[in-house]
């Protein structure tokens, strides 16, 4: 039986099947595997991937269940869940035209004044530089991604310094023509969203703080 598929196989290559092949059996897992090493290593923590499904005709490819765990001493287990990303892709030239992230699950964990996803800035400032060459010695590919939208969301909020649990607002994340390997991509987008999550989560804590100065000023009254 082995052999008979085996045939089968080598007739579909010589009749052209083998882009068919390649993408069915290969090309999504190979996908999903550079999507962990390298967000993990932008990241500096953990990037599990639950599917990639690539379809060439059509020119898309969605990706499943990304979650990002938190940094080393921080109670939740993970600091962003995305339940699907989904991208419009050249694939003979490597440009993506769109990717959109819609309604990200954020947790964001505050104490001793620092949060989990500084931690993860943190993480991406020290990150060492890309070599220029793959574990095949051949160069990294540089891809292009024409627009990159994460829409609007709520996070999670948690305050151990303030002892206070709330949601916050994320404002959109908005990037156009981001070009370069894609170490340099995840980390550019890594980097813009970070960033956008941190800044709505110092506003929070300003606030609270502020509530709480009026709290102790009204009773003193």
């Amino acid at each position: 039986m082995k052999k008979v598929l085996g045939f089968l196989v080598f007739l579909l290559l010589l009749a052209g099947g083998g882009i068919w092949y390649f993408t069915t059996f290969k090309l999504d897992s190979m996908i999903e595997q550079q999507i962990e090493q390298v967000a993990s290593r932008s990241m500096g923590t953990v990037v599990s991937v639950g599917a990639v499904k690539t379809d060439l005709r059509q020119g898309s490819m969605t990706i499943s269940d990304i979650t990002i765990a938190n940094p080393p001493g921080y109670r939740n287990p993970y600091a962003l869940k995305l339940s699907g990303i989904e991208a419009a892709v050249e694939y003979e030239t490597l440009d993506v035209r769109r990717v959109i992230i819609e309604k990200p699950d954020i947790v964001v964990e505050e104490k001793n004044g620092q949060t989990n996803i500084q931690a993860l800035l943190s993480g991406l400032d020290s990150l060492p530089e890309e070599p220029e060459t793959d574990a095949d010695g051949q160069p990294v590919p540089e891809i292009v991604i024409h627009l990159f939208r994460m829409n609007e969301s709520r996070a999670a909020f948690e305050s151990a310094s303030l002892d206070k649990a709330t949601t916050i607002e994320v404002d959109a994340v908005e990037l156009t023509n981001i070009k370069g390997t894609p170490q340099v991509v995840a980390t550019v987008i890594a980097r813009e969203i970070l960033n956008e999550i941190v800044s709505d989560a110092a506003m929070e804590l300003l606030k609270t703080k502020a509530s709480d100065k009026l709290n102790e000023l009204f009773k003193r009254d």
